[in-house]
């Protein structure tokens, strides 16, 4: 299981979050359920417009079949969970907070997994995280797109 950093967010009150998003791995229980068939690129807005009925609506079957034609398909891991962690003053007291919150999901995911196909989180990952003040200072800054591995 691994985290990718999202983005940062403040609320109304002024607070800063740290958005990261988490993915299984091949092999890790309910993984098959988030690699998913997707589109090998974005359609355009043209394409979209192309594919909409006058109701508004796209047909299942058009955008598959636009897909398949002219775009192909590929596999994706896609987030099975996403978390918002007070932000905290370094990436290695982020990693401190992930890797807390990966061992937490593991265990709800075995769960899970007795029971369907899909994730559904326990009442004991839902408050925010609040990170250590282990590190007051730091080199390396919190970015989008940062990965974060199990430890």
């Amino acid at each position: 299981m691994y985290a990718i950093i999202d983005s940062t967010q403040m609320n109304k009150k002024g607070q800063e979050f740290v958005r990261c998003d988490f993915y299984l791995e091949k092999g890790e229980p309910l993984y098959a359920g988030y690699h998913v068939r997707v589109p090998a690129r974005d359609l355009t807005e043209k394409e979209m417009t192309g594919l909409t009925g006058k109701d508004g609506a796209i047909s299942k079957a058009d955008y598959d079949a636009f897909v398949e034609k002219n775009i192909g398909w590929q596999m994706k891991d896609t987030p099975f969970n996403c978390h918002f962690f007070a932000k905290p003053s370094t990436l290695e007291d982020l990693d401190d907070a992930v890797q807390t919150r990966i061992k937490l999901l593991k265990t709800n995911c075995t769960e899970n997994a007795k029971m369907g196909r899909e994730f559904k989180p326990a009442r004991q990952l839902c408050p925010l995280t609040v990170c250590s003040a282990k590190y007051s200072t730091g080199s390396r800054e919190i970015m989008p797109g940062t990965e974060l591995t199990e430890a």
